[in-house]
């Protein structure tokens, strides 16, 4: 098990970086709006977790005979997360701190263009204090870094619960779930 965790988990790893690079190549070359660049973020992030439901596929097919229980696929899939997680919290916090580092108050400008646009102003004065306290805490390394594994580990969690719900068989019982 410990050959497919590692090899899943960097393929969604390297694919993460990738990834990556290519989403911030993206919005270089073509300038997307504020809210298209969040979506494509998100699919960027999103998109290399497909290599847990290989993982856990393969360890059932290949190394199992064609059966996995719900919980032997859930550890594969939550090891297989480990190492993407990491991936990206090392990629966006050196992104952060070295290639960009005015990007959180980027962020936090174009949010509280909105806010200002949407909110009475007591509320924006409570909203603006908000997020000023919240760019001190983006820009702190560790707990950038920390975050970013929290974001990515979250996310894993729920593909591999549902891809252990969709992959797990018994071979020779009569429930079958494929």
């Amino acid at each position: 098990m410990k050959k497919i965790v590692l090899r899943f988990g960097g393929y969604a790893g390297l694919f993460e970086f990738i990834c990556f690079a290519l989403t911030w190549l993206f919005i270089y070359l073509f300038n997307p709006n504020f809210e298209v660049q969040g979506y494509i973020g998100y699919v960027a992030i999103i998109s290399p977790l497909i290599f847990i439901y290989f993982g856990i596929r393969y360890c059932r097919d290949r190394v199992n005979n064609g059966s996995i229980s719900f919980l032997q696929a859930l550890k594969v899939g939550l090891l297989i997360v480990i190492i993407p997680a990491i991936s990206f919290a090392i990629v966006e916090t050196v992104y952060v701190l070295v290639i960009d580092p005015k990007f959180y108050d980027n962020v936090y400008m174009k949010d509280m263009e909105q806010y200002r646009k949407t909110l009475p102003p007591a509320e924006f004065a409570i909203k603006l204090k908000e997020v000023r306290q919240a760019l001190v805490l983006d820009k702190n390394p560790i707990y950038n870094f920390l975050m970013m594994i929290l974001t990515i580990g979250a996310l894993g969690i729920i593909i591999s619960l549902i891809s252990s719900l969709l992959l797990m068989r018994r071979v020779g019982k009569e429930t079958v779930i494929v």
